[in-house]
């Protein structure tokens, strides 16, 4: 509440104030910045999964890419599971999400080299490792619904 207070003040009262130091320092430290976004967070277009693969299968006539077999790590659920407290699922979309968003090489192999090793009883290539994104569009032009054009798969990384 001491916060909420202090940002209400006029700028005039909080320019060198010290307790304007220390109310910064605490916000800072506690991550409770307020920006605009925070109240009106910008739409996402896409819904992300990622899949790690140690071998695919391409489906011709709709584009989509899968896992060959059983996946290292995947978060693409193709049948709905009831709600669940104890589930990680939230965890591992805002994590893939984040992962695709950053576009980061490095991290993306990081990524399926750690499923790689810790599934390694089940990887039947191990050399071959492929980092594969699953977008679907949330709103497209809503005609011919559904329709295999709103999900877009792209292999993000691959072993050599």
């Amino acid at each position: 509440m001491t916060a909420i207070a202090w940002w209400t003040l006029p700028l005039s009262l909080n320019n060198n104030n010290p307790l304007t130091h220390l109310l910064s320092a605490y916000i800072d430290l506690t991550g409770n910045q307020q920006y605009w976004d925070f109240f009106a967070p910008q739409s996402p277009k896409y819904h992300q999964y990622l899949s790690v693969c140690n071998s695919l299968d391409t489906d011709k006539t709709t584009g989509e890419i899968n896992c060959a077999g059983t996946a290292l790590f995947s978060n693409l659920k193709h049948n709905h599971e009831p709600y669940s407290v104890f589930s990680n699922t939230s965890r591992y979309y805002r994590l893939t999400e984040t992962l695709i968003n950053q576009n980061n090489p490095d991290l993306f192999k990081a990524f399926a080299q750690y499923y790689s090793k810790h599934q390694a009883d089940t990887v039947t290539h191990p050399s071959a490792t492929q980092l594969v994104g699953h977008q679907y569009e949330l709103y497209p032009d809503l005609k011919d619904l559904p329709h295999a054009g709103y999900r877009t798969d792209t292999i993000l990384w691959e072993s050599q």
